[in-house]
């Protein structure tokens, strides 16, 4: 038999009971508080991170068209000095030609 004074009442179990369920219920609603706080977190990042990404390769197409358009800017304004230069190198050679024959008949006619 089991002494009086080592008996538990009914009623004591069931507020131990009571109070352990209670604490477990409390310890898995702050763990799934702080799981769901952390989840939230990772999925605004993984959004904001996105976005950023989408902002970025947004601004390197706008840099890649800009070099392009520089680029064919730099060509036209290439071509047309080599134009320019053409035009002059041909006037000068025209005026050479005028030159070398004027010293020629000059020299003809000294003679």
């Amino acid at each position: 038999m089991i002494p009086q004074e080592a008996q538990v009442g009914v009623g004591v179990l069931w507020m131990v009971i009571g109070i352990g369920g209670f604490l477990i219920v409390l310890l898995i609603s702050v763990v799934g508080f702080f799981l769901k706080k952390i989840f939230t977190e990772i999925k605004n990042d993984v959004k904001n991170n996105t976005e950023n990404i989408g902002k970025l390769k947004g601004s390197i197409e706008l840099v890649e068209q800009q070099q392009i358009a520089d680029t064919k800017r730099i060509e036209a304004m290439t071509q047309l000095e080599l134009r320019l230069l053409s035009t002059n190198v041909s006037d000068l050679t025209k005026t050479v030609n005028t030159f070398v024959g004027a010293l020629i008949k000059k020299g003809v006619d000294d003679k």
